[in-house]
């Protein structure tokens, strides 16, 4: 089998690219640029997705094309470019799978289930569905807005399914994507204080196989929610503390001070395109006390993340 993978030079499209090559597959690898080595024998495309005639080129002769690209960070100086990127990048997406007869995997996000009135504290899982309007902003509007694309290609009778990965931990990630982030700074004191949320971490390599897994026995028009575990900030940052001797921080930001503050430095970013300390969408997200149910990608496709400890360290350890 041969699959093209887009995104390939991010930290999900990375990862993925390694496993498919070491199960010996043929892989092309897409993405605007590369910045680490990709494995021997990988093909390496540097294009666009928004280029019509590179991605077709690049997806005509495959039998899957798995679709990692995506400006998946909270914030951007460029907002427009969520839907540029995440909603028409997926639709140039569908129609190079089309056209090269290949099968079709959509990687959305979970945060897709978050969004609307607050329920308190719930388990979400793939039955979920909500509008674009009901998402918390930009980023989690444009995956569902994706999502819907995917949706109505497969009623259409196209072979498209869609994985929706929870945050994603672990060694490589080169472009630093808002968990590694979080975690660094922690690692290097340049946290202050912590709000009581609840998160839910992945190892990257554990979803990448269910990436794998859900090419070859996903079925068209399905969702599968790959997470990891749920812990708090607080006890992420014991761990944290336990793997580098930095002293977790001791003070605690109330939900709707910190949500203050967010909007505040929210409309300073839009003027100056200075990247907000705490993203509107991020401090919106971590006010809802949710978790996550994947026992959907447990029984159709075998997804069994491990703790994510060692992804913890591998990923502690590159900020030193």
């Amino acid at each position: 089998m041969t699959t093209l993978v887009t995104g390939a030079g991010g930290f999900i499209g990375g990862h993925l690219v390694r496993a498919l090559a070491e199960r010996g597959e043929a892989v092309r690898a897409l993405d605007l640029s590369f910045p680490a080595p990709l494995p021997e024998h990988v093909r390496r495309i540097e294009a666009s997705i928004l280029d019509p005639e590179a991605f077709s080129a690049a997806a005509k002769g495959c039998e899957a094309v798995i679709h990692c690209a995506a400006i998946a960070d909270l914030w951007t100086p460029q907002p427009i470019l969520y839907h540029r990127v995440n909603m028409r990048g997926t639709c140039e997406a569908l129609i190079a799978a089309r056209m090269a007869g290949a099968r079709m995997v959509h990687v959305s996000s979970y945060t897709t289930l978050i969004g609307g009135p607050d329920p308190g504290e719930v388990t979400l899982d793939e039955t979920v569905e909500l509008t674009p309007s009901d998402m918390l902003g930009r980023y989690p509007r444009s995956k569902r807005e994706a999502e819907l694309a995917v949706l109505s290609a497969a009623r259409l009778g196209q072979d498209a399914l869609m994985v929706l990965p929870s945050a994603p931990v672990g060694p490589g990630d080169h472009r630093r994507t808002p968990p590694t982030r979080m975690i660094q700074d922690l690692a290097r004191g340049k946290i202050p204080a912590l709000l009581d949320c609840l998160l839910n971490l992945v190892d990257v390599r554990a979803l990448a196989d269910g990436i794998i897994a859900a090419r070859d026995r996903g079925a068209a028009g399905e969702r599968y929610l790959l997470t990891g575990e749920d812990i708090t900030m607080a006890d992420l940052a014991q761990r944290v503390t336990e793997r580098t001797g930095t002293p977790a921080p001791r003070r605690r930001v109330p939900y709707w001070l910190a949500l203050v503050a967010a909007q505040i430095e929210d409309r300073i970013a839009r003027l100056t395109k200075h990247r907000p300390a705490a993203p509107l969408t991020g401090v919106r997200l971590a006010g809802r006390r949710v978790r996550f149910d994947n026992a959907k990608a447990r029984a159709a496709l075998g997804f069994d993340p491990p703790p994510f400890d060692d992804a913890l360290s591998a990923a502690i350890a590159e900020a030193q």
